[in-house]
């Protein structure tokens, strides 16, 4: 009585990544990321590649290849400190600012100034 061989038709994350030549966390990235061949999952942790799903894979990136155009990656940041330059554009603002609203000052005075001036020869 001879028994058969057992082959599996599961391989499991190291064994799938051997199959397809690439490292296990390459292939945890792939699989993170939604770009990875299709997986069967036994738990919460326990995760399982098809073989005929790794074929499919291995397949469909070979057929038809065309170079991926890198998408721009966008990176959410909190705002950092400002730049020299922004903060030298900064500061002459202000600088400018402070400088208008003294010579608005300065005419708001002269024309009150001035129209007191004249109101009061006026009612002499």
């Amino acid at each position: 009585m001879a028994q058969s061989p057992v082959t599996p038709k599961v391989l499991r994350y190291r064994d799938a990544a051997t199959y397809l030549g690439i490292s296990h966390g390459r292939l945890r990235n792939l699989v993170s990321e939604g770009r990875g061949p299709a997986s069967v999952t036994y738990g919460k942790r326990d995760r399982a590649f098809p073989i005929a799903a790794l074929d499919a894979f291995i397949d469909q990136r070979t057929t038809g290849y065309q170079p991926a155009t890198p998408e721009p990656v966008t990176v959410k940041r909190r705002p950092g400190r400002p730049r020299k330059t922004e903060q030298r554009s900064q500061k002459q603002m202000a600088h400018w600012t402070a400088v208008m609203m003294a010579l608005f000052m300065t005419y708001l005075l002269w024309a009150y100034g001035f129209l007191g001036l004249a109101t009061g020869f006026m009612t002499n």
